[in-house]
């Protein structure tokens, strides 16, 4: 056993910031700057010299020694509507690998789609001093975004929209990906499509889904333009209400359902599953969201996939923009769905 008392022993050596500048070739400033976030005024090969040194040393800086020079925190708060929903953890992922990459730790919220919750975390964060906040909004606390923005605290919406507060935000672009998925439904030639979604209510992104779903459907003179179902997934008994009603009025035609995301689509799949109903046969189905069980379930899930994870990336690189000065008005970033055609969705001409 070794005697810790030995003064003979190797002592421990954290590097500092003087050992990362000599590695990496450059001044403790140009080190700074790096773990600022200031970029612009780095080359793509310092940068990736300083990275890869960082690495090699296994520097770690001290966060709060600089927050304390700089009054900052070095932490970005992120509140997400639903931790358990995969859409969630995968912008989740996104925006963790660039704080990780810029020297940032980032505190997670849950806030189970519930105002209240949603309400407080924002004061708690706002009182830990938060450099910057990434939230999926209930769209019901702008006023308290509102204040936290007061405060020159960056704040980038993601999935979920406010215009009115003027905050830059990264989302799928829902009216492209929605219009791309209703062109193919109907080239196929389906004489019911039914949109289910959960509570519309403020969700700009459920808004415009099932609003894109109408106008296309309106515009080709299509019967289901009123076959939008609202359920609320955490009620007992009210998925399955909707569903009978859609069956019982589509009962003999060529019809399938179209889910807003993943997670009600396999509630969706396990009603049918108890009710004995067959995919493709009985009914086609197609969702948001390209989850790991879409390509394995019967023939296959069609899906549009989200690109969540470039979502998770743009947004925290924003804050980081706006943390090194930017003071643009904010920007929309709509980025593409993608639509992945699987065996769940037959044409009528093949059935």
């Amino acid at each position: 056993m070794e005697d810790v008392n030995n003064k003979s022993s190797k002592p421990f050596h954290r590097s500092t910031i003087d050992d990362v500048a000599r590695g990496a070739g450059v001044s403790k400033t140009t080190i700074s700057r790096y773990l600022s976030g200031q970029f612009d005024s780095l080359s793509e090969q310092t940068r990736k010299r300083i990275e890869e040194t960082i690495a090699a040393l296994k520097y770690r800086p001290n966060r709060m020694a600089r927050g304390l020079k700089r009054d900052k925190s070095f932490t970005i708060g992120m509140i997400v509507a639903d931790i358990t929903n995969p859409f969630s953890t995968s912008i989740l992922r996104g925006v963790e690998d660039v704080c990780t990459k810029n020297g940032y730790s980032l505190m997670v919220c849950n806030t189970d789609n519930d105002p209240e919750k949603e309400k407080e975390y924002i004061m708690m964060l706002q009182a830990h001093r938060i450099d910057g906040l990434i939230i999926n909004s209930t769209g019901q606390n702008n006023e308290y975004l509102h204040e936290l923005a007061e405060e020159k605290i960056p704040i980038v919406l993601v999935d979920r929209k406010a215009p009115e507060l003027n905050f830059d935000t990264v989302v799928t672009d829902n009216v492209q990906a929605t219009t791309k998925a209703i062109e193919f439904f109907l080239e196929q030639g389906y004489d019911r499509i039914a949109f289910f979604t959960q509570p519309i209510g403020m969700v700009s992104s459920r808004s415009e889904r099932a609003g894109t779903f109408q106008k296309m459907l309106e515009a080709a003179n299509h019967p289901s333009t009123s076959d939008i179902y609202e359920a609320d997934i955490r009620a007992e008994g009210q998925l399955e209400q909707k569903i009978d009603e859609f069956l019982a009025s589509s009962e003999g035609q060529f019809r399938m359902l179209f889910a807003a995301n993943g997670v009600m689509m396999l509630k969706i799949l396990n009603i049918f599953q108890l009710k004995q109903i067959r995919i493709p046969d009985d009914i086609g189905v197609a969702c948001y969201d390209d989850l790991d069980w879409a390509p394995v379930i019967g023939p296959g899930i069609t899906t549009i996939a989200q690109p969540t994870y470039s979502i998770g990336v743009n947004a925290m690189e924003r804050v980081l923009a706006r943390i090194i000065g930017d003071q643009s008005p904010g920007v929309l970033i709509a980025l593409p769905g993608t639509l992945n055609v699987r065996g769940s969705t037959p044409s009528k001409a093949g059935t």
